[in-house]
């Protein structure tokens, strides 16, 4: 496979592996994970507690690197960038959706959604965000809460934000941790269902990671990671 194949893919991991070493000696949490994605793709990773999910996401999200292995977002290796280049990387091409809404208290909702797009500095690039930002909020059924706090939303309205904030720059990659984690069954399914008609509308790969069996059932792919190994279903 030469290099020009590999930029196919928008998700590319290959045999990648997570030690974490300590004085009582090493620990494996990932062993030769394979992966690929394209754009519009959903996938769902499930297993039990302490497996190494989040682990896994985070290193897709450049959060933590790999001991081992190589990881390709549009072709590129993240983990060769400087740390300033990696988090400009990072704030273009990936968002994330926590179990936590992890929005500021002090500012309002449309505020929040914005808060990746700082870094714009010309008026069309900040007018762009802007508009983005209105025809999510939109999207989601907020527009008429954008200026509230959000201690004035509710749970689903706040995860709802989270998923507008995780979409602004347009990522190439959407990655959610447990995002209906701390939600009733109601609403955690809206979330599901916005989470994946958000993944072909704005043709981004979303990867999730769930305990929701009712939630990963939903997805086009899913796979378990067991022992440190990802097996996806057929």
């Amino acid at each position: 496979m030469n290099d020009g194949e590999r930029t196919l893919d928008d998700l590319h991991l290959e045999r990648v592996s997570k030690e974490y070493r300590g004085a009582a000696g090493s620990v494996s949490v990932l062993t030769d994970v394979n992966l690929r994605m394209r754009r519009g793709e959903a996938l769902a990773i499930m297993g039990p507690s302490g497996a190494g999910k989040s682990t896994l996401l985070y290193i897709i999200g450049t959060l933590d690197a790999p001991t081992g292995g190589r990881v390709q977002i549009a072709g590129e290796d993240p983990f060769r960038l400087s740390e300033h280049e990696l988090a400009a990387f990072r704030n273009r091409q990936i968002g994330f959706v926590f179990q936590d809404h992890h929005l500021l208290p002090q500012c309002t909702v449309w505020e929040n959604v914005l808060i990746p797009t700082l870094a714009c500095q010309s008026d069309a690039e900040v007018a762009a965000a802007r508009d983005r930002a209105d025809r999510l909020l939109t999207r989601v059924g907020l527009a008429q809460r954008k200026l509230h706090r959000p201690s004035e939303l509710s749970g689903g309205e706040r995860q709802r934000a989270s998923v507008c904030r995780a979409l602004i720059q347009q990522p190439r990659l959407l990655l959610a941790d447990e995002p209906t984690g701390n939600l009733d069954r109601t609403t955690a399914q809206q979330i599901g269902s916005l989470l994946l008609e958000m993944c072909v509308e704005f043709e981004t790969v979303l990867v999730t990671v769930t305990h929701s069996q009712e939630l990963a059932a939903r997805f086009p792919r899913r796979a378990e990671l067991v022992d440190g190994r990802l097996r996806e279903e057929p």
